[in-house]
């Protein structure tokens, strides 16, 4: 069994593991949450109750109040007060700004009219609930609560461990969307974390630590539990991992070289196989596609130190890392590699930007799924015109918003095609949700007068023969769908050509639907590798004692054949995999290359 010491040591790689390809959901606030305490409304603007004072908000995290305002109102005509006190972060999501589980709030105070700066402000969804609750006229006769706590005690004690390991059992039953998914038994599950706590306690971090072993075996790729308490490791590898051709390559953070350049591969580290590395780090990975481990587990060797302590006890200030010309290379060599202080990046990748290439084929580069990605989309496919087929890149892009999907997708119906349906789902009956819980997603249940009568059809049909290969049982909301159709913008064409989605492992959330919903499509091509698997609407909540952060899956989520997203991924129609230099500046493209080649062959 592992000892107290070890997981101390250990947490900080969770923190690196729950990196969701650029989800960095450890440091995001719950989807519900702000970081006001009360609100009430003057002519039209907000004042703010925080920490036992009242203010005027002047900008959250550096964005201007005002600017989340008026966003709100064009975006929600008529419920910019609602919109701006209950869906704070889904506004500033929207505008493509992160939103953190802490905060810096820009003040002027009301008594005085001074200028105040409050540093790492909690977002809660207690607090977002009291705003809600007071427009509804439900507060009941309570009282405002104390400001936050920013942080937990030191060590927990055994009982009030316990009270958090019930908060989270409670919520999970409440909330969880795939608590049934995998027929992993939860109870089970906590009595054996409950076992293992002695008369003495344990650290919010040993908790979070082991509450997120449970959640990864359910399979859900959002989920996981952070501690605020995680040490940070001091020294990292100067070095960045991928799979090529058949091994492990090792290549500087820059991207302008190899560890070692005459032998790209790595196959071992302090004698120990990448692989074997890989199976110690699985057990606090997300139990989802085998794609997706392997990529998450890779990421997370940048904590290779801590590992090593686990492993035997011990640190260095070096690593012993066993390089090759190639994965069958039958004379490696073993080279000590210093440890350096700051923790490698991947970035995104490819940095390629869209435009057309190679004499007529246009190349749509999507690196994230933000709210500025149609206007991009828009740009450029009015640059495609005329080209002989297009390539559309998401390889590497972690998710966000659907409105690239539903862009993009108003060019790719023919004349004779109609609305089709990308997405079906349900969400858990909480009272932590609204009715509204997908309009986020764009999902609707088929009554909602949103719908055209053709689309109400489109619905219709589908419906009468959809089978989800998992059946979500009592306890959730009615189906709701995304349908895909013409936008009905002035710009918007018919683009009658090939179409070919470059895909990899590092594809998530987002974008697994992206893909999802344009498999199998008329002159639509998936070339690459298989996504990662994810599909929750992702939300969160706070235990009270350790403050560990709790995110999990509050829809189950289908592809329109049935099939889920988490521990499958969208699979390609050709897989083709990347080339050894592929990850290299100027290192060339394989998978590119095989696209441009197919388009090439099959133009007229």
């Amino acid at each position: 069994m592992m000892q107290p010491c070890q997981i101390r040591f250990l947490w900080p790689l969770i923190g690196v593991i729950m990196v969701c390809c650029g989800h960095a959901f450890a440091q995001n606030a719950p989807s519900k949450a702000s970081p006001f305490e009360q609100m009430r409304w003057v002519n039209g603007q907000p004042e703010v109750y925080v920490q036992s004072k009242w203010y005027k908000p002047v900008a959250i995290n550096g964005v201007d109040v005002q600017e989340i305002l008026d966003f709100c109102n064009r975006q929600w005509p008529g419920l910019k007060e609602k919109r701006f006190g209950e869906d704070l972060v889904e506004a500033m999501k929207r505008m493509g700004h992160k939103v953190p589980v802490n905060v810096d709030l820009a003040l002027i105070r009301l008594s005085d009219q001074a200028n105040v700066t409050l540093k790492m402000v909690a977002m809660t969804n207690e607090n977002r609930n009291w705003i809600r609750d007071a427009r509804n006229g439900n507060l009941r006769g309570r009282q405002p609560r104390a400001p936050a706590v920013q942080k937990p005690a030191s060590r927990l004690s055994k009982e009030m461990a316990l009270a958090d390991i019930l908060e989270f059992q409670s919520k999970l039953n409440d909330q969880f969307a795939y608590l049934n998914l995998r027929g992993i038994d939860l109870e089970a599950e906590l009595n054996e974390v409950r076992w293992r706590i002695k008369k003495r306690g344990i650290t919010p971090a040993e908790l979070a630590e082991q509450l997120n072993t449970v959640l990864a075996k359910f399979g859900d790729g959002h989920a996981g539990v952070f501690s605020r308490m995680a040490e940070r490791p001091a020294k990292y590898p100067p070095f960045l991992l991928q799979d090529a051709e058949g091994g492990v390559v090792a290549f500087r953070p820059d991207r302008r070289g190899f560890l070692d350049e005459d032998r790209p591969y790595i196959l071992a580290i302090d004698g120990v196989s990448i692989d074997d590395w890989l199976d110690q780090v699985r057990p606090n990975i997300t139990h989802g596609s085998p794609q997706l481990i392997r990529a998450r587990g890779l990421r997370a060797l940048r904590d290779i130190d801590l590992l090593r302590f686990r492993r035997i006890g011990k640190g260095s200030d070096t690593l012993t890392c066993t390089l090759a010309s190639g994965p069958d290379d039958t004379q490696p060599v073993e080279v000590e590699v210093p440890l350096v202080r700051m923790r490698p990046t991947y970035g995104p990748w490819p940095r390629r930007t869209s435009g057309i290439i190679d004499d007529n084929i246009g190349y749509l580069r999507i690196e994230q799924m933000s709210d500025r990605v149609p206007m991009a989309i828009r740009k450029s496919m009015e640059e495609f015109r005329d080209t002989d087929g297009l390539i559309v890149d998401v390889r590497g892009n972690g998710g966000g918003t659907r409105t690239g999907l539903i862009t993009l997708a108003g060019y790719l119906l023919g004349p004779d095609e109609g609305a089709w349906v990308g997405n079906v789902a349900k969400y858990r009956l909480s009272n932590e949700f609204e009715d509204d819980h997908l309009e986020a997603r764009y999902m609707y249940h088929k009554s909602d007068l949103q719908w055209t009568k053709s689309q109400r059809q489109v619905i219709n049909a589908f419906a009468e023969t959809f089978e989800p290969e998992w059946d979500p049982g009592e306890g959730f909301s009615e189906w709701h769908y995304l349908v895909l159709d013409r936008t009905g913008d002035e710009g918007e064409y018919f683009y009658d050509k090939p179409v070919i989605i470059l895909s990899d492992a590092n594809c998530f959330s987002a974008t697994d639907i992206f893909l999802g919903a344009l498999a199998d499509r008329p002159r639509i091509t998936l070339l690459g590798k298989a996504s990662g698997g994810g599909s929750a609407r992702s939300q969160g909540f706070v235990l009270g004692n350790s403050w560990a952060e709790v995110r999990c899956a509050s829809m189950a989520s289908f592809r329109p054949d049935g099939r889920t997203y988490d521990g499958r991924g969208i699979e390609v129609d050709i897989e083709v995999e990347s080339g050894v230099r592929d990850c290299l500046v100027d290192g060339g493209d394989q998978v590119l290359d095989a696209a441009i080649e197919r388009l090439r062959t099959s133009s007229p």
